[in-house]
């Protein structure tokens, strides 16, 4: 349930949100590290970004909702075995924003 999902990320109670994804769940080119915006899930984020599709435009939304309303960012914790991981979130969460 998005709904259910996002107000829980949006919480100050939530201070840390744990990810696991495939490498095509962070939707980066794999050569250039960009982030895919002519992927249909990605221009539905860009275009909906309350309604999102993906595990970068749900973070993104998460934040945007926590800084409306004050509430300082949560951390985010990469769980799956991808190198660099983290800075491929970051990635993908920033182009995205």
């Amino acid at each position: 349930d998005l709904a259910s999902l996002l107000a829980r990320m949006a919480s100050p109670e939530t201070r840390i949100v744990t990810l696991t994804v495939t490498e095509k769940g962070y939707f980066l080119s794999p050569a250039e590290g960009s982030l895919l915006r002519d992927d249909p899930l990605i221009a539905h984020d860009i275009d909906q970004p309350q309604a999102p599709r993906t595990a970068p435009g749900i973070l993104v939304e998460a934040l945007a909702r926590r800084r409306s309303a004050g509430v300082p960012p949560f951390t985010v914790l990469c769980c799956d075995n991808m190198p660099n991981n983290g800075k491929r979130t970051r990635a993908a969460v920033v182009q995205l924003a």
